[in-house]
């Protein structure tokens, strides 16, 4: 199912999503604890898991119709910008504690995995064009 080079783009994509949510957690946490919420989890959490479903897709993509592969990626993209901001929306009116700390460590997450996902993106598609 998933070749060597695969492996090593799940691996890259955890290890910066995981390691780069704790850091970041603990150093909200010891050193900025009035900007520490207890949702702050759920952030990092999530864009592992959307990472996780964006990879799996293109390799799907890959398999199935390559030529597709971009409209696949953007329409993903797509998605999980309106999921993101969706969820803002809904932790702004139902729990509303913080909101401008969860607002901002989300939009941060949210560029920093952006880079992430484009730089496997490319790998990706460098890899696609090998074959």
């Amino acid at each position: 199912m998933f070749d060597k080079v695969h492996w090593k783009l799940i691996f890259v994509l955890l290890f910066f999503y995981i390691i780069v949510g704790l850091i970041v957690g603990l150093i909200m946490y010891h050193y900025y604890p009035d900007y520490y919420f207890s949702w702050y989890p759920a952030i990092p959490g999530y864009f592992t898991l959307m990472g996780l479903v964006l990879f799996r897709c293109m390799i799907v993509c890959r398999r199935n119709n390559p030529k597709k592969i971009i409209n696949v990626y953007m329409m993903m993209r797509g998605i999980k910008l309106f999921i993101t901001l969706l969820s803002l929306l809904l932790y702004t009116l139902y729990i509303d504690v913080n909101t401008f700390e969860f607002a901002m460590v989300t939009l941060g997450f949210y560029f920093f995995y952006l880079i992430i996902e484009t730089y496997i993106f490319i790998k990706f598609e460098k890899e696609r064009i090998k074959k």
